[in-house]
């Protein structure tokens, strides 16, 4: 179980989530999101619910390369359309107690004022991996819009930063991390905080 939190200093925007994920069995996953967001109406206004299921398509959960895919069906406040998505998922052993993972994540829209064609972004980190469940490392977030309308660099969202993971206890953990804009389309910065709950 996990409660995330972003901040934007910018825009004063903050949204908050919370995420319920269960393991089926070896292969299988399934995860329950639920958002809520500040508006101009509230300051826990309900964004959005989601419901993922990830396929391990790794045959060996000790090979350095491990790859799945992960479905997802987004039910959005009303007068926004839904979102089904199909994610390709990649997570890599390097050298040492280094590893990094990358992303490819697709989706279209359903319903009244959905845009056309196929939605696109990828997300990519590297981490290094220290005692005590302590981590660190640098992600990056790229969104390129869709492929019925591609635009150059300038024009996708793309920002990077640092993060770290710190242990609070035997079963709660907490994450912390920024990200800075790359261009002039993302926001030049998000905070975020996630605590960890495993059981």
């Amino acid at each position: 179980m996990q409660y995330r939190s972003a901040y934007d200093p910018d825009s004063y925007g903050f949204a908050q989530r919370l995420h319920y994920q269960q393991s089926i069995d070896s292969r299988f996953m399934w995860r329950l999101i639920a958002q809520a967001r500040k508006t101009d109406d509230s300051d826990l206004d309900y964004d959005f619910v989601q419901g993922e299921l990830f396929w391990d398509l790794t045959d060996d959960s000790t090979q350095a390369w491990q790859t799945g895919v992960r479905f997802d069906v987004r039910i959005p406040d009303e007068g926004r359309p839904a979102i089904i998505g199909a994610n390709w998922m990649n997570q890599f052993a390097l050298s040492g107690d280094w590893n990094a993972r990358f992303n490819v994540l697709t989706a279209f829209e359903a319903g009244s004022d959905a845009r056309d064609g196929v939605l696109m972004q990828t997300r990519a980190n590297v981490w290094k991996s220290l005692p005590d469940r302590y981590n660190y490392g640098l992600e990056m977030f790229s969104v390129y819009g869709g492929t019925s309308d591609i635009v150059g660099f300038d024009d996708d969202q793309h920002a990077i930063g640092p993060f770290m993971t710190v242990p609070l206890s035997e079963k709660w953990n907490m994450f912390a991390g920024a990200l800075f804009a790359l261009d002039g389309d993302a926001p030049d910065s998000n905070l975020r905080l996630w605590v960890n709950r495993s059981f």
